[in-house]
C-alpha cells in the first residue's frame, strides 16, 4: 500500500532494492551522522531491506522506500522501525534531495501512517545532537525533545510525539 504526496511516493521494499539502496548506504557524507562517515556492507545493506520487508509484512508498518514521484528515482527512505525497544522514524535521502523538505514531507505522511492506520501509540526519533537538519525535521513533525544522552560515545538526542498530541496538531497536509 504506498502513500504518495505530490513529490513523492513511499512504498513498500522487495528484496532486489538492495541494489539501490547501496549507494545511499555507501555513501560517507550521508553516513555522516549515521556511523561517523563509515559505509554500510553488502551484507549490512542486504539485512536492512529484509528487515523492512519483514516489518511491513508482520506489523503493517516499516522504514519505506522513498521514489520521485515523477520520475520513480530511489530517493531514500522514511518510515518507522525499532530502535533499541523504541518504535522510531528516521530517514536517510540521497545528497542531491537535501535541502527541499523532503524528509519532512516523508516523514509526516508515515506518521500519519502509523497514527491513523497502524494505530501505534507514540513515536520516537533520534538524532546525534550535533545533526541540526535532522532535529529541525523533528520539530517540524511537532516532535518535542525528551533527553540527551550517550550511546557507545556518541551524543544523541531524543524526541518523541504521542498519537494524542499528532491528532492535536496541525494538518499535515502538504
Amino acid at each position: 500500500m504506498p502513500l504518495q504526496t505530490p513529490r513523492l511516493i513511499l512504498d513498500v521494499w522487495q528484496p532486489s532494492d538492495w541494489t539501490t539502496f547501496q549507494p545511499l548506504a555507501q555513501d560517507p557524507e550521508v553516513m555522516r551522522y549515521i556511523t561517523g562517515g563509515k559505509p554500510w556492507s553488502e551484507e549490512q545493506i542486504r539485512n536492512f531491506v529484509d528487515r523492512q520487508i519483514s516489518l511491513y509484512a508482520e506489523r503493517g508498518f516499516c522504514r519505506w522506500r522513498v521514489l520521485d514521484a515523477e520520475t520513480r528515482d530511489f530517493m531514500g527512505f522514511c518510515g518507522v522501525g525499532y530502535w533499541v525497544h523504541a518504535l522510531e522514524i528516521g530517514w536517510w535521502l540521497a545528497r542531491r534531495y537535501w535541502g527541499r523538505g523532503l524528509a519532512t514531507e516523508a516523514a509526516q505522511w508515515a506518521l500519519r501512517d502509523v497514527f491513523e492506520r497502524v494505530g501505534l501509540d507514540h513515536v520516537v526519533s533520534v538524532a546525534r545532537v550535533d545533526n541540526i537538519a535532522s532535529r529541525r525535521v523533528m520539530e517540524k513533525l511537532g516532535m518535542r525533545q525528551q533527553r540527551e544522552f550517550e550511546s557507545e560515545g556518541v551524543k544523541l538526542a531524543q524526541y518523541e510525539i504521542l498519537h494524542a498530541e499528532y491528532s492535536a496538531g496541525p494538518s499535515f497536509d502538504v
